[in-house]
């Protein structure tokens, strides 16, 4: 594939931004980084208005609004919890929408390619079914907040927004839908949509948000509302119309605050993540039994005991905090 059909929407702050630290420099080695690993290919930088753009290395900026934080949720003591959500969707949708090229790139500003294998990647994995088939053609995605377990339980349609790549339509498809509206507290300790459950998290609700639009009826109560045809649903959607990989093998860098300390870079994170191993057996169910999955027992029987480690004992405390999260619904409840 030539880069020339390629463009790299970079999207986001390019340094602190309101309530939002950014590394120094990330947003630079972004840029360079994709100078480097596509020569050729078109880059239109989507920020905010008095971001300072000196030294950066575009061929087309977007400058949008802020549209500001927007509530998720409430906690036990009444004050909200704001996100950035709107503020992706407005920074995204905007670069995308300016796209001329067969196909893209979606980065957040401080994230950087390592590679370009993700091309490769996108090209590899041809069969499809016609159940939910909702794309012309397969989005590579990392596995990074991909998750296949969270609070160790199983989730659904929990799929990274760091990065994306494939047909211009079908990226656009994935981020062209309406900004979240505000969380208000209209019952008494309904603290979040599907309370008692966890709200819906924000990867779940950006990917559910792209999928109602082909097909309505799909939905999540909750973060953990997982009951077998919701699981199922989710498995196809991933496989009939995503490339799930890890940031290592589609080429994607990760900014310092992804890398160090947190969980998320460590062992008891990642094995909470779909597995680019897994998501090729997904593949082979779904899409094409005769590919060869060739997942060593050893690497899958690896991922397993630290599952059993770090994912699996933590289902019985979810189980104890939301017995309390319901008991505090129904004192709510009654006393008013």
């Amino acid at each position: 594939m030539p880069f020339e059909e390629i463009t790299v929407v970079v999207q986001g702050p390019v340094q602190t931004f309101a309530d939002r630290q950014q590394e120094d420099g990330i947003t630079q080695r972004c840029l360079r980084s994709v100078r480097q690993m596509l020569p050729g290919a078109h880059i239109i930088l989507s920020t905010w208005k008095d971001q300072d753009l000196a030294g950066l290395d575009y061929d087309q900026l977007v400058i949008s609004e802020d549209p500001g934080p927007n509530i998720r949720y409430y906690k036990k003591n009444g004050t909200p919890q704001y996100y950035n959500n709107n503020r992706q969707i407005v920074s995204t949708l905007a670069g995308l929408k300016q796209v001329k090229t067969k196909y893209v790139v979606k980065l957040r500003s401080d994230n950087y390619l390592e590679s370009n294998d993700f091309i490769n990647i996108q090209q590899q994995y041809k069969s499809r079914c016609d159940t939910f088939k909702f794309l012309k053609e397969r989005v590579v995605v990392p596995n990074i907040f991909t998750r296949k377990y969270a609070k160790g339980h199983r989730v659904a349609f929990h799929v990274s927004d760091f990065f994306y790549f494939g047909l211009t339509e079908d990226v656009l498809a994935l981020w062209q839908f309406e900004l979240i509206p505000e969380f208000t507290l209209t019952k008494p300790g309904m603290l979040n949509d599907g309370y008692p459950d966890y709200p819906v998290d924000c990867t779940q609700l950006l990917f559910l948000n792209a999928l109602k639009q082909f097909d309505p009826t799909i939905h999540l109560n909750g973060l953990l509302d997982n009951n077998k045809h919701t699981i199922y649903q989710s498995e196809l959607c991933m496989a009939n119309n995503l490339v799930v990989a890890s940031a290592e093998d589609i080429g994607l860098g990760l900014c310092k605050k992804f890398k160090e300390k947190v969980r998320v870079s460590k062992p008891k994170g990642k094995c909470a993540h779909y597995q680019y191993r897994e998501w090729q057996e997904l593949y082979k169910k779904y899409c094409d039994v005769r590919f060869d999955a060739n997942y060593p027992l050893k690497e899958k029987l690896g991922l397993f005991f630290e599952r059993c480690l770090y994912v699996f004992p933590v289902y019985f405390e979810t189980k104890i905090n939301l017995c309390k999260r319901t008991k505090f619904f129904i004192k709510n409840k009654k006393l008013n």
